[in-house]
């Protein structure tokens, strides 16, 4: 397919998710309701199960999740966990294929079991064990494929277990439209979402970029002008909330935005002038975003994972809250809470609305409402499905998409010093490595702002201070990362300044001023604004807390140094985290719930370490490229590699378990450029490797296993609702890695001669 059908595609897919977040709950609605199947004596008036369990309607103690209003149910759970006892059902007629019963507590658990079983018409019995996970205090379903020629089934329940979380309960069998149909309906959503959040950020950049405009300039517009369209519409519905409804004005908004950008799009045939490299880059980008969004739709995490079983499940291990931070903002807006109001401060808590860059709540605000979204008042701790009715599979969705801005960025940057050639290649490394495809899966805005970062250095090196200025801000309203590469861009900027000390002064007074123009402002409110008595981290001062810290306690000199070294070396050497005692079994390397299975503590390593991040394939050529870097480049590599290292790792070194996934995001993309235009200027044998067609395929194993490997191993999942679809999602998540690696190996002899 041509690019300008594909982008046509897209675009119409986008607006088709407009028109399924509308139609959602009426069509929904049409299923015809559930119906408890009839007796098969035709006895009616009668208890339906007999034995020990207590029959009713429900029991006040459990979330009703999906155990349909009027469907009976009996527990074992209302005696509590020391009673035991069994349970059976009388026989129902069966002739839908699928028999639905809905199950509360711990079938799983070790006494606990509950099973259907089938009679057919000779009498003999088909039994059939209950799969699902412990559903424990909310009602989950259990869908039963009904054996051909059954006739009738039964439910049986036995509670033999006296210990904690031992009961079961379980309701009256019923008929019902099978739960992949909404599970089919939230993966169009879901797809057709990306579509729309795609057209959105990428969409503005492409269709207004003056072609007669210098190429750092392109950038900034390609880069911005989507994400903060999106973020001013966020202001609107934020602020005139009180008004018109948050969710119709959320709807108009995107609306009439992604008309605009078909009219416009139309008009110039779907063909947007960009360059085969640039296209094949956004592709690239594109299918990540695809990979991340289906893996972040599989229904099991890590064991152990965060929020497991609720819409903000963050797919890792640890007490990392940010997943989820940029959501408040939505739900702030959604219910027209002010900034500083106590609800607002009731999500951000210990910390404010203020803390953090508003950018990216922002514009996730208008995509959430306008898909559909009902953001609650409470947490987001809905219980988990593919697209839920919250929004935060919307709002997710945008996250990844901005953050994928990363590989473009990347591109850019190269293609100013290398050529379309190797800037393809930079972006394609960057996209494939495990951490770069984590760090876009994870929902925070780190890759977005350092994507503004990498414009603010193409800004700087084209002697553009000023303006560098202000994307350094706009990073920072992102979020305050980029701040720690200020030193670092200062230096760069004096260095491609005229040498005298006017000029230098000059040209750091317009880079300080243009990022003093965003950063100032927002650090003032943050200061000023009231806050209660419990945000003891309102505003940006507790970031500054991180230098005398140790292991997030007050430092000593002996602790200070010994958290120093552990971040280091738990950052640059392979496998330190995972061999060292201290880092194995440091209560920040474990989950919330309980003890870490060791290997979710070694996958931990793919986001947290250097080498597991790049992959150990390309950071052992990566580390032969900053040796040679040293001598070609020895301005850039200390400037970017070296003195950045030391100094995060003086700053977040008051954690010891690395600083990757916390400050290290921009480095990251430092090494991989250095290691481009290494093989750019020495060619030899690292040019070949890195140039070789096979070099995507080779990526793709340790970047799969990253995505994978915890959630397969994961013999204890927690349960959730609507999981007809994963294998589909493992599949689609493959699909879209491969393609990605196919366009980049075609890239790179179709570009050779560029």
């Amino acid at each position: 397919m041509k690019s300008p059908a594909l982008l046509r595609l897209v675009w119409w897919l986008g607006g088709l998710a407009l028109v399924l977040g509308l139609a959602r709950d009426p069509l929904l609605n049409l299923l015809p309701k559930p119906r408890e199947l009839p007796r098969l004596d035709g006895a009616t008036g009668q208890a339906w199960a007999g034995g020990g369990f207590v029959l009713g309607l429900g029991f006040n103690s459990l979330a009703n999740g999906l155990l349909p209003a009027h469907v009976q149910t009996a527990s074992s759970g209302i005696f509590g966990d020391d009673w035991t006892g069994r349970t059976e059902t009388s026989w129902f007629k069966t002739k839908p294929a699928t028999v639905h019963v809905a199950v509360a507590g711990y079938p799983q658990h070790a006494g606990c079991h509950l099973w259907a079983e089938f009679r057919n018409a000779a009498g003999t019995l088909t039994r059939v064990d209950c799969p699902i996970a412990d559903p424990r205090e909310e009602w989950n379903v259990w869908e039963i494929r009904r054996p051909p020629d059954a006739i009738a089934v039964r439910i049986v329940g036995e509670d033999r277990a006296t210990d904690n979380c031992g009961w079961v309960g379980f309701s009256h069998p019923y008929r019902a439209w099978p739960g992949w149909v909404t599970a089919a309906y939230q993966f169009a959503h879901l797809l057709t979402t990306v579509a729309l959040v795609l057209t959105l950020v990428w969409g503005p950049g492409l269709l207004w970029r003056p072609a007669t405009t210098a190429p750092e300039l392109q950038t900034v517009i390609l880069l911005g002008a989507g994400p903060l369209l999106l973020a001013l519409a966020g202001v609107v519905i934020w602020s005139a909330g009180g008004i018109v409804p948050p969710r119709s004005l959320g709807f108009v908004l995107i609306a009439a935005l992604w008309l605009t950008l078909g009219i416009a799009a139309h008009r110039q045939r779907f063909d947007f002038g960009a360059s085969p490299a640039l296209l094949r880059v956004l592709a690239v980008s594109a299918l990540v975003v695809v990979a991340v969004v289906a893996k972040s739709s599989y229904s099991v995490g890590p064991e152990g994972e965060l929020y497991r079983g609720t819409v903000s499940r963050n797919l890792s291990i640890g007490d990392r809250l940010d997943s989820r931070f940029s959501f408040y903002t939505v739900q702030a807006a959604a219910h027209h809470f002010a900034p500083a109001a106590p609800e607002t401060e009731k999500y951000f808590r210990p910390w404010t609305f203020f803390s953090r860059g508003p950018l990216p709540g922002l514009a996730a605000i208008p995509v959430v409402l306008a898909t559909g979204g009902h953001p609650p008042v409470a947490l987001p701790e809905k219980r988990w499905s593919p697209f839920d009715r919250t929004g935060f599979a919307a709002y997710r969705v945008t996250m990844i998409v901005l953050a994928s801005a990363i590989v473009v960025a990347v591109f850019t940057l190269l293609r100013a010093f290398a050529g379309d050639r190797w800037a393809v290649t930079g972006a394609g490394l960057l996209a494939l490595t495990p951490f770069g495809v984590h760090e876009v899966m994870f929902t925070w805005p780190k890759w977005a702002a350092t994507a503004w970062l990498v414009v603010s250095f193409s800004l700087l090196h084209a002697r553009r201070p000023g303006a560098a200025g202000l994307a350094l801000g706009v990073g920072f309203l992102f979020h305050p990362l980029v701040l720690l590469w200020c030193p670092w861009l200062a230096v760069w900027s004096a260095g491609r300044s005229e040498r005298n000390a006017t000029a230098v002064a000059t040209t750091l007074l317009r880079l300080g001023a243009g990022a003093a123009l965003l950063v100032l402002p927002w650090m003032v409110i943050g200061r000023l604004a009231p806050h209660t008595a419990d945000a003891v981290f309102a505003g940006q001062g507790d970031f500054l807390r991180y230098w005398t810290l140790a292991d997030r306690e007050t430092a000593t000199w002996p602790t200070w140094w010994h958290s120093r070294w552990m971040n280091f070396a738990n950052t640059f050497v392979p496998l330190h985290g995972y061999l060292s005692e201290f880092s194995f079994n440091h209560f920040r390397a474990q989950s919330p719930y309980g003890g870490t299975v060791p290997i979710v503590k070694f996958a931990a390593l793919w986001w947290t370490s250097l080498p597991l991040g790049l992959g150990l394939g390309l950071w052992a050529l990566s580390f032969t490229a900053l040796w040679r870097a040293l001598k070609l480049l020895p301005a850039a590599t200390w400037l970017f590699v070296a003195a950045p290292a030391l100094l995060i790792t003086a700053y977040w070194g008051m954690d010891p378990l690395g600083f990757m996934r916390e400050c290290g995001h921009p480095l990251f993309v430092a090494i991989i450029v250095l290691l481009c235009l290494v093989a750019a200027q020495t060619g030899g044998w690292l040019d070949r490797v890195l140039s070789h067609r096979v070099t995507p395929w080779l990526q793709l194993p340790e970047t799969w296993l990253m995505l994978w490997l915890t959630a397969l191993a994961n013999h204890h999942p927690w349960s959730v609702e609507f999981a007809h679809l994963d294998p589909l999602y493992v599949v689609l998540n493959a699909l879209a890695l491969a393609l990605a690696a196919w366009v980049l190996s075609q890239a790179r002899p179709a570009d050779a001669g560029a």
